[in-house]
């Protein structure tokens, strides 16, 4: 969803036009998370965003919870040139707390990826899943986000499909044994995938060396790859072609912009390339837990991380502790 918005506002700052800001604009839903009657704000100082993508599919079961498969906190420094990606493992134990409107009750432990399930209940609200999430994580983090945003998969592959597929590097081929991609075979080195088996790749985790920490690289190498596919296809400045990937991945895009206005971000954020972005990983362990695996945050190098964000000094962190950053093949 990261790479979609940059993609988006680097594009239309190229081509520039009140009238296409003000059509994509009105293409992406707004929802509410955040609280109601947000304030306008000018875009300054630092920004922090949380970036969802969720399991919601078409042919659900009536009924059933919705997860989030990826959980993401890219914060853009004061400066706004660059930008920091800091992925969550979905299977981080943290507190919930509760949520009134589906009568949840709260826990001191499970796994993060739950609360979006939790929020959402059996109506699948996903702005209530998307609320209890930003709760949780603002809750174990101690950051107040300024914007939220979620993508579905039909985003992912939409933009995939738009831009005619990406090339993803793994070190290591191997075999899928996870459920629902039982067979699927991936090869080493730098291989074409479409948007199906790119898919397929990113959620990956059963069989990678690193489990979900090598999950979180290749959706964060995926970002890097489909910005860098959107500037070598020249899809920036070509009006049609940035028109398809906005009418493709609008309706499964959805944001609470806090408060600024689209226009103001567009422009704010307009100058950050692929080049400018730093992924990152939180420092955890995994835990067993009634059974089940679970992360466990390390600290105090995860508080220290998290503080480093929020006040904006995260490069004094990366310099002490440069471990924490990952390193994706571009």
């Amino acid at each position: 969803m990261f790479g979609c918005v940059i993609t988006l506002v680097s594009g239309i700052g190229l081509i520039g036009g009140q009238v296409l800001l003000s059509r994509y604009s009105s293409s992406i839903p707004q929802i509410s998370v955040l609280g109601k009657d947000q304030p306008h704000r000018e875009v300054k100082g630092a920004i922090n965003i949380l970036l969802v993508g969720i399991d919601k599919r078409r042919d659900d079961v009536p009924g059933s919870l919705v997860r989030a498969d990826t959980v993401m906190w890219a914060h853009i420094p004061a400066a706004h040139d660059r930008a920091y990606l800091l992925s969550l493992p979905r299977d981080l134990d943290v507190a919930i707390p509760a949520y009134k409107p589906t009568k949840y009750q709260g826990t001191n432990g499970d796994k993060l990826n739950a609360a979006f399930a939790f929020g959402a209940g059996e109506k699948q609200d996903l702005a209530g899943g998307l609320q209890l999430l930003t709760q949780t994580v603002q809750g174990f983090t101690g950051v107040k986000f300024d914007l939220v945003g979620m993508i579905d998969w039909y985003g992912f592959t939409g933009i995939t499909h738009e831009l005619g597929g990406v090339t993803m590097c793994l070190d290591k081929g191997f075999t899928s044994s996870q459920p629902g991609f039982k067979g699927y075979s991936f090869a080493a080195g730098c291989n074409f995938y479409n948007e199906h088996t790119a898919l397929a790749l990113v959620r990956q985790r059963y069989d990678l060396p690193g489990g979900d920490y090598d999950r979180q690289k290749l959706q964060q190498q995926f970002i890097m790859q489909i910005l860098k596919q959107a500037m070598s296809k020249d899809v920036l400045t070509n009006p049609i072609k940035l028109d398809k990937i906005v009418r493709s991945v609008g309706a499964s895009l959805q944001l609470d912009l806090g408060g600024y206005d689209f226009v103001d971000l567009v422009f704010a954020l307009r100058n950050i390339k692929p080049s400018d972005i730093i992924t990152m990983a939180i420092p955890h362990a995994t835990q067993k837990k009634n059974g089940a695996d679970y992360e466990e945050l390390v600290q105090p190098l995860g508080g220290e991380l998290f503080q480093g964000l929020i006040k904006d000094q995260i490069d004094e962190v990366l310099i002490k502790h440069p471990e924490l950053a990952t390193k994706v093949q571009t």
